[in-house]
């Protein structure tokens, strides 16, 4: 007998062998069978809970391959800057310091998350003097939408030990004004100030996990991929006690950045949780053309793809711009000439602007990429403005990039987008932007979209053998649809609703709608 049957499901297993079924039997928080309606009363029991779907689509939990949970979960109680919430000016901008100053002591800390100046009114970045305008005796440090940018008041700019003889970090640039000194604008400084800014206090980190821990079962989102860079010991140890603590409940595969060496040693690691709920991911190394040419370099990449490669572990290489796509492919293709390994699934990371003969390229030497659909939503307005007319068609290419073979799995890159997996799927399908135009090449059919966000999640990971289908065996992570969205208008499906979600077997949240659980 099982625990919980979904029952008049229009279930969408990802499971090749069946791949759609009326009925899922759950037993020990695993997939027991797949099937038809008819095998209901034979695997009730008194203690079984049996959920009628009503037709709606039941899919397997959803999995978010690329995302950045201490980033999301500090932006969760920062200053939010994005244009949702009206900021259209740097005057916005200003005056949500300033009150924020009237609550808080001189010198604490002032962050705020997803400013967007493609959508201020003066059409830049805010720099040092307008930040210095609204907080003098406060230390401030924006973030912008991307999070490859920051802008730093004078107070932060002489904590973080940045002056007009600083010389730029390796792969950062830092903006300065005509008479040589920053202008508090910082480019590709990440890492850079993560080691001289205070981190946000742990009790508000925690408030902000919380927060991301109701956002992400709310979309149905069951396994993360966390890939920042700066990931190593203490971050693991921070996952471990949110995860004991039930403060964020979906199964993290943690990336570790390239400090934390290519094998790490095992010490640094140990919980006592299970892998199924916490476990290492790949190295994540960040590969960019910020300052005009590639960082690292071309020998250092080749180097350090090499022995990621020849330990056994899996490359997660930040790839945006093809020159730099083109480069991560030539250390992945030294890597494989050195010592072959055929199914390694080192990834490429977003490959947001790709042509088709590479797409193909990177199939050859079978590379994975991860990336973001949703991008088109969110920023598909400012490419139509910023991106020359004959490289639209090659942003984000999901529809060239599964045609070249190649296994493509989905993230939202949250914080910098929100991570509802429907939305990206939605985008995915009709390439709209935020604004409603649409840029209509590379667009993909409903079943390929879910995909991206469940079984090939999965497998860009090396975990489709315990997740991303409703196969038998396989954990039990489910979520159902408000609808069924294989008979609803696909220009909807972004706002259609999860309205159950389950994790391993466990209802872990549930729409008023659901009555009969």
């Amino acid at each position: 007998m099982c625990d919980l049957i979904f029952h008049n499901a229009n279930a969408i297993t990802m499971d090749p062998v069946h791949s759609r079924a009326e009925l899922i039997a759950i037993q020990d928080g695993k997939i027991l069978l797949t099937g038809g309606n008819e095998l209901l009363s034979s695997l009730t029991s008194r203690k079984t809970r049996a959920v009628d779907c009503a037709g709606r689509t039941v899919l397997p939990g959803f999995i978010d391959a690329h995302c950045h949970l201490h980033a999301y979960a500090e932006s969760l109680v920062s200053l939010n800057l994005s244009p949702k919430e009206g900021v259209r000016s740097i005057s916005v901008i200003q005056e949500k310091i300033r009150r924020l100053c009237e609550k808080l002591p001189p010198g604490n800390w002032i962050r705020g998350k997803s400013y967007n100046e493609f959508y201020l009114a003066e059409r830049r970045h805010p720099d040092r003097r307008d930040l210095d305008a609204a907080a003098l005796l406060h230390p401030v440090k924006l973030t912008h939408r991307s999070g490859h940018a920051h802008v730093l008041n004078s107070l932060a700019l002489k904590i973080a030990g940045i002056g007009e003889e600083t010389g730029d970090p390796p792969g950062g640039m830092i903006d300065r004004d005509s008479t040589g000194l920053p202008t508090g604008i910082l480019y590709g400084l990440g890492s850079y100030l993560a080691e001289r800014i205070p981190p946000l206090d742990e009790a508000e980190t925690e408030r902000g996990a919380v927060l991301a821990n109701e956002k992400l079962l709310s979309c149905g989102i069951t396994s993360v991929q966390d890939a920042s860079p700066v990931n190593g010991p203490a971050q693991w140890r921070r996952f471990v006690k949110w995860k004991v603590n039930g403060i964020l409940q979906p199964r993290i595969t943690m990336m570790t950045g390239l400090d934390s060496s290519a094998v790490p040693d095992p010490l640094d690691w140990s919980s006592q949780l299970g892998a199924d709920e916490l476990r290492l991911g790949g190295t994540k190394i960040i590969a960019n053309e910020v300052t005009g040419s590639l960082h690292p370099t071309q020998k250092e990449l080749d180097e350090a793809v090499c022995a990621i490669h020849a330990a056994g572990r899996q490359a997660a290489i930040h790839a945006i711009e093809e020159p730099v796509i083109e480069a991560a492919l030539r250390a992945i293709e030294s890597a494989l000439k050195r010592n072959f390994r055929k199914d390694h699934r080192h990834r490429i990371e977003h490959c947001s602007l790709c042509r088709p003969e590479l797409l193909r390229r990177l199939a050859r030497a079978g590379v994975t990429v991860v990336t973001q659909p949703a991008f088109i939503y969110f920023s598909g307005d400012r490419y139509l403005q910023t991106v020359p007319p004959d490289q639209l068609e090659y942003l984000y290419p999901v529809r060239s990039m599964l045609d070249a073979g190649l296994l493509v799995g989905a993230g939202s890159d949250c914080p910098i987008a929100d991570p509802n997996p429907l939305l990206s799927m939605w985008a995915a399908i009709t390439r709209m932007t935020e604004e409603g135009a649409a840029l209509p090449q590379q667009r993909i059919g409903l079943l390929d979209a879910i995909k991206l966000h469940t079984i090939n999640a999965a497998a860009s990971a090396f975990e489709d053998g315990i997740k991303g289908s409703l196969t038998p065996g396989k954990a039990a992570d489910v979520v159902m649809l408000s609808e069924n969205i294989f008979e609803a208008d696909q220009g909807r499906i972004k706002d259609v609703q999860v309205v159950l979600t389950v994790l391993g077997g466990e209802v872990v949240r549930s729409s008023s709608s659901i009555s009969n659980l």
